[in-house]
């Protein structure tokens, strides 16, 4: 017999597994969108330095929420 429960806890993780790969998706998208607006409002000699600014916000930016996260568990 299968435990009800169980086959709960499984339903409820696959739905948060497709809600994260939506969420990576989402972000994937977001980036590649801002990236595009850079170019189109940028000069095309600055770009290369706008791209770098805005990479090196968006890695800091997940470095602080991993550390937080990391640090939130112990």
């Amino acid at each position: 017999m299968v435990n009800r429960e169980k086959i709960e806890d499984y339903f409820y993780l696959g739905i948060f597994l497709m809600a994260m790969l939506f969420a990576v998706l989402a972000a994937f998208k977001l980036y590649n969108s801002i990236d595009m607006l850079i170019g189109n409002f940028i000069d095309y000699r600055y770009k290369p330095i706008f791209d770098a600014l805005f990479a090196l916000a968006v890695l800091a930016i997940s470095i602080y929420f991993i550390k937080a996260k990391l640090i939130k568990k112990e």
